[in-house]
């Protein structure tokens, strides 16, 4: 057994991504960050900060996840699985 990680490089190089869902489209990823960037913060790629950048990734990381939750609702809804 390995001593726990001790510095914060050693703590990211151990975060794990097993069970993390493949993205369905790039492009569409891409996309749909551009939309947040420009359309949600209303920022441009000359103008954009780090936390701009941050912002439109978590809106569209959220975007992808909510899409998810209301597909798998709408299929427990058809199916009443209960």
């Amino acid at each position: 057994m390995s001593a726990p990680p001790r510095t914060d490089q050693e703590k990211l190089t151990q975060i794990s991504v097993k069970g993390i869902a493949l993205v369905e489209n790039v492009k569409n990823v891409k996309s749909t960050f551009n939309r947040h960037l420009h359309y949600t913060l209303v920022k441009d790629r000359n103008v954009s900060t780090a936390r701009d950048y941050y912002y439109a990734l978590a809106h569209t990381v959220r975007d992808n996840l909510v899409s998810r939750w209301i597909r798998t609702q709408q299929h427990y809804y058809d199916t009443d699985p209960r």
